[in-house]
């Protein structure tokens, strides 16, 4: 079980560490450029678009890691005097097997430090677990979807898509997404039935055809995201750096069973 949470601002930091504004999140407590830890309280991966005209670094804080150090992300991408985008390939910081350990309750940041002629968007993306998690394998398939959502930059932008073919009737696990657009940095699935709180598990965006993204986010590598009806699939939330209005999508999937329920 997993939820994506991130942070994004048009911001020049000049060259000292600057926490980034929190993204407005339905699901999770925000306020400012704090996130409040959920219940999910371990950090399985964790990503930075950092400006990259100087020298640039990435950091999680909250008090509980002040007792031993403030949580170095490494490797970081990003783009020169333009807004970051995910690096192709992605640089993705995996925690799968070794969660970094938060306290529900507690306020945590995402802190950069750049040095841009001007501002740029930044920002941070993280995967709040139960706990490590435990590859799947079964009678995986993926299916295409497309998407005309426009997007909203530095906000998550909910929106329906259309199944490329129908699906046979039957319930269906999805065990790993791909989504992409053009200025796209993170999306997540949000579940018929899961309510405004419940968790949204996703992969870091992808800009292109040909973008390779992190094997974590695909085929059962993070086990199942969450279940739908053929008839009622999920909605996606994106995160982007521009006013994209075409989307593709990519979901694994295995089918738990056929025929309607």
């Amino acid at each position: 079980m997993f939820t994506v949470a991130a942070w994004q601002e048009s911001i020049d930091p000049a060259g000292v560490f600057s926490a980034l504004n929190a993204v407005p999140d339905q699901h999770l407590t925000v306020a400012g450029d704090n996130i409040q830890v959920p219940t999910l309280n371990r950090i399985i991966a964790a990503a930075a678009g950092v400006e990259t005209t100087a020298a640039q670094q990435a950091r999680i804080t909250a008090p509980s890691r002040r007792v031993l150090a403030l949580q170095r992300v490494a490797p970081t991408q990003g783009n020169a005097a333009a807004s970051s985008v995910p690096a192709d390939p992605h640089r993705v910081m995996d925690l799968r097997r070794s969660p970094l350990q938060l306290v529900t309750g507690e306020q945590v940041n995402f802190e950069l430090n750049s040095n841009p002629a001007a501002a740029a968007i930044q920002w941070g993306v993280v995967w709040f677990a139960d706990g490590p998690t435990e590859p799947l394998e079964g009678p995986i398939f993926t299916i295409r979807a497309d998407a005309t959502t426009v997007l909203v930059a530095n906000t998550w932008t909910n929106g329906a898509f259309i199944f490329s073919e129908n699906l046979p009737r039957g319930r269906y696990q999805v065990v790993g997404f791909r989504a992409q657009s053009t200025g796209l940095v993170a999306a997540r699935l949000v579940f018929v039935g899961a309510g405004a709180s419940g968790w949204r598990p996703g992969s870091l965006g992808t800009n292109n055809d040909r973008h390779l993204e992190h094997m974590m986010f695909r085929n059962g590598q993070l086990g199942v995201w969450g279940e739908f009806e053929d008839i009622e699939p999920p909605t996606v939330d994106y995160l982007s750096v521009s006013a994209d209005a075409a989307e593709v999508l990519y979901l694994d999937l295995v089918q738990v069973r056929a025929g309607p329920a």
